[in-house]
């Protein structure tokens, strides 16, 4: 549930862009804090449109086409969720990501990771940044985002998981 929210807000916000969801039909159960995990979410998707933005603003083919891709599915006890861009892709300098005040963005704060990071892994999860698939075959590779968390401990009643993801 979680998950649909968050996309179905973020979706709205991305004109022009197009937004492709697969999540499973069926609730998946996780022991989560549902605002910092909603938080993290959109903060991820956020990011997807802004890297397209960024590369829009650069010289793009004219057939260019921005889209975002939300999966969600469950792998050997936990949720991977995978949140890919076609935007302009991770910096080279891929260490410093999730530092503080570190920033690739005019107006950006350099929080926005290392707080997502943070937020997960106090979740008992990780957050994993790659070079995104090739995109409809064209070569250019964006940005994923992988999220995974632990599901719900076997015997553990839902009224007693926090949260539907």
């Amino acid at each position: 549930k979680l998950t649909r929210d968050a996309a179905l807000l973020q979706e709205s916000s991305m004109e022009g862009v197009e937004f492709r969801t697969e999540i499973p039909e069926d609730p998946v159960m996780v022991e989560i804090d549902a605002t910092m995990i909603s938080q993290a979410l959109t903060n991820l998707i956020k990011n997807a449109r802004e890297a397209i933005e960024t590369l829009v603003e650069k010289d793009v083919p004219a057939d260019f086409a921005g889209q975002v891709r939300l999966k969600m599915d469950v792998r050997d006890n936990e949720i991977c969720i995978d949140i890919s861009d076609n935007g302009i892709g991770l910096p080279e300098d891929r260490a410093r990501l999730f530092e503080p005040y570190v920033t690739t963005r005019e107006k950006g704060t350099g929080l926005g990771l290392p707080i997502v990071k943070k937020i997960i892994e106090e979740h008992g999860g990780s957050l994993i940044l790659t070079d995104a698939d090739d995109f409809n075959g064209t070569g250019h590779r964006g940005a994923r985002a992988e999220i995974r968390l632990p599901l719900v401990k076997t015997g553990q009643t839902q009224n007693d998981a926090k949260a539907m993801v």
